[in-house]
């Protein structure tokens, strides 16, 4: 799974603080094996 976020805060804070994520987590969760690996990267450049 790969999601893109607009900034590092919009998914440590705004998403993962939120009623929302509990709610995404209980329905998605039962299909993980382990708990998710979560790495961040930062777009350093974008070819057309």
């Amino acid at each position: 799974l790969q999601i893109f976020w607009g900034t590092l805060e919009d998914h440590t804070v705004g998403f993962r603080q939120s009623a929302l994520f509990t709610e995404w987590r209980g329905l998605v969760g039962p299909f993980f094996a382990a708990p998710p690996v979560v790495e961040h990267f930062s777009l350093v450049a974008k070819s057309a």
